[in-house]
């Protein structure tokens, strides 16, 4: 890693060139060509310097020579962003793996107090990568969580999923299973969009995902989506993940007891993966084709499937917490045939086993449940508290409405209920009345009004007595009736006919007029069960009326209740009567 504390250009120049030199010592002819050309690059455009590094990146001679000249024009011009730029092309060209650790060490360094898309998120990540390839899963599993925390925070959807998907797949080492499996499934999502342009990507993300829904005992979901890894591995001539997928199915095939099909599978893939360097799946592959080969009653080659699983742990110290049962297999089996050098032996690596476990997943268990899950369950528990409190003031609201509802129809039915002892009342007055029988008399008027009307007492009292005949007769009847008709039946004129029923009635000449057909309409209601049985308007038409609506509206103002109500209540009266 570069000195960053130099405080003259000459000085980090000569540092810098005597690394380069050191990582191109292999080819001669590169360095002279990096002495001649190193000042001049230095005067390029840091996009013409990215570009040309892009473009060799398969040429470490050329590309480390650009990364360099990146590096050092960053650090001249003090850029930081440029500068953690440069160590990420270092990180990316270089060959040795100590040294690609340093330049992330530097990123991370550099990077940490910046707030970019891409920064400090992508150091993390790469951190995250190189530990959780030495096995150093706890240190894997921080850094990823650094990872998802600042890509979500800056939104950097590429890196978020990265680190997402790296998460899953440690929760699923743990055994973590069901919430592994979510996580993938979101992950493969978000990859399946993007499938031709990140092929691998997407094929390693399919590949954990059905390793996963095996180890979910969904078995027919697995087994889907190795055929269709399996399809596109060869669509996008990713041919070595066919292998991957080949793996999962044959400890898919395990697990449905298709024991047969299953030790061909693991077979076949255990001579892949013999000669591709993955030692971590061929101990898998190994333990899974042991136990297969032991359900088909083989047990001495199974037993020399599980010697191979620890065989490759002495090699990469890497194991799954599920395969710790290969060493249990192992110890049983000695000590049923009172082996007991083999039986302490392997009492031994399981310890060892266990120590390594106890390193790396008691950490990861509680780290993934506090630092990961724990924040996505508080953020739930705030969504369903928010949720719940949304339902409570709706609930609140719900209610105070039916309070409303409930007060106003209870409202509703005290008025309708004293309405009704009202109407019950009425009909009781109207039905025991029995004045409705006698002629209606004119009022005693006093002489000074007597004198106001200006008529001749004499067509005063032949105008009365005219009257009553009239109301004796029931000639109000007539739907034709007004007081000109009247007034010219009578032998006078309007105008004293209509003063002297003003004066001795008290009303107009229709409201006289109506109120002597709703009278007669009771008392004819009251004596004829026939009538009772007539409509409204029937009963309208025969008083005199010619509406219906007026007939009602008079009859409820002059009795304060409808004529259809007291129809009712007469009948149920007569009925009793009658019983």
């Amino acid at each position: 890693m570069l000195n960053t504390t130099l405080c003259s250009t000459a000085k980090k120049r000569s540092i810098i060139h005597l690394c380069t030199i050191v990582f191109m010592l292999f080819n001669i002819h590169s360095v002279v060509a990096f002495q001649s050309s190193f000042d001049s690059l230095l005067t390029k455009k840091y996009s013409y310097l990215k570009k040309r590094f892009f473009e060799n990146t398969k040429d470490s001679v050329h590309g480390v020579l650009y990364a360099q000249s990146y590096l050092i024009k960053a650090k001249e011009d003090n850029d930081t962003i440029k500068i953690v730029n440069g160590f990420y092309y270092m990180s990316g060209i270089i060959r040795d793996t100590k040294m690609t650790e340093k330049y992330i060490d530097s990123m991370i360094m550099y990077s940490k107090n910046l707030k970019t898309k891409y920064y400090p998120a992508l150091a993390y990540y790469n951190k995250g990568k190189i530990a959780y390839n030495k096995g150093h899963f706890k240190t894997a599993l921080d850094f990823y969580l650094k990872t998802n925390q600042k890509a979500k925070e800056f939104e950097n959807i590429h890196l978020f999923y990265a680190s997402k998907k790296s998460i899953g797949i440690l929760k699923s080492r743990i055994g973590e299973h069901q919430t592994a499996l979510q996580e993938l499934k979101e992950c493969y999502l978000h990859y399946s969009k993007q499938k031709e342009e990140k092929s691998k990507t997407y094929l390693s993300t399919l590949s954990a995902l059905s390793a996963t829904y095996s180890l979910n005992k969904k078995l027919d979901s697995a087994t889907i989506l190795n055929q269709l890894g399996h399809k596109e591995s060869i669509e996008f001539n990713g041919k070595n993940f066919t292998y991957y997928f080949t793996l999962n199915e044959g400890i898919n095939l395990f697990y449905k007891k298709n024991f047969i099909t299953a030790k061909d599978s693991l077979s076949n893939v255990i001579e892949v993966l013999k000669t591709n360097g993955d030692r971590a799946n061929l101990s898998i592959a190994y333990f899974f084709y042991g136990k297969t080969l032991s359900e088909l009653g083989q047990e001495e080659e199974a037993i020399h499937s599980h010697i191979k699983v620890d065989e490759i742990f002495q090699e990469i110290t890497e194991i799954m917490p599920d395969n710790r049962e290969n060493y249990e297999i192992l110890i049983n089996y000695y000590k049923k045939r009172n082996d007991k050098d083999n039986q302490l032996k392997y009492i031994e690596r399981l310890i060892s086993v266990d120590s390594v476990l106890h390193t790396n997943y008691r950490y990861l268990i509680k780290t993934v449940v506090q630092n990961y899950d724990t924040p996505r369950l508080l953020s739930e528990k705030q969504k369903i508290i928010y949720s719940l409190e949304t339902e409570k003031k709706t609930s609140h609201l719900v209610i105070l409405i039916l309070v409303i509802i409930c007060f106003l129809f209870f409202v509703l039915w005290s008025i309708n209920r004293r309405k009704q002892k009202q109407y019950k009342q009425r009909f009781e007055e109207l039905y025991q009345n029995q004045d409705y029988y006698k002629t209606q008399d004119a009022l005693r008027v006093s002489q000074k009004e007597k004198t106001k009307l200006a008529i001749p007492e004499e067509s005063i009292k032949d105008i009365l007595t005219k009257l009553a005949n009239f109301e004796n007769e029931i000639g109000f009847t007539r739907s034709d009736l007004s007081v000109n008709s009247l007034a010219k039946n009578f032998g006078t004129n309007s105008k004293y006919l209509s003063k002297i029923i003003n004066t001795y009635k008290q009303k107009t000449f229709n409201h006289y007029i109506n109120g002597l057909r709703i009278k007669q309409s009771i008392i004819q209601l009251k004596a004829d069960s026939k009538f009772r049985k007539y409509t409204i308007k029937a009963i309208a038409q025969e008083m005199g009326f010619n509406t219906t609506d007026a007939f009602s509206k008079a009859f409820y103002k002059q009795n304060g209740i409808h004529p259809s109500y007291f129809i009712k209540e007469l009948e149920k009266q007569v009925k009793n009567n009658g019983n």
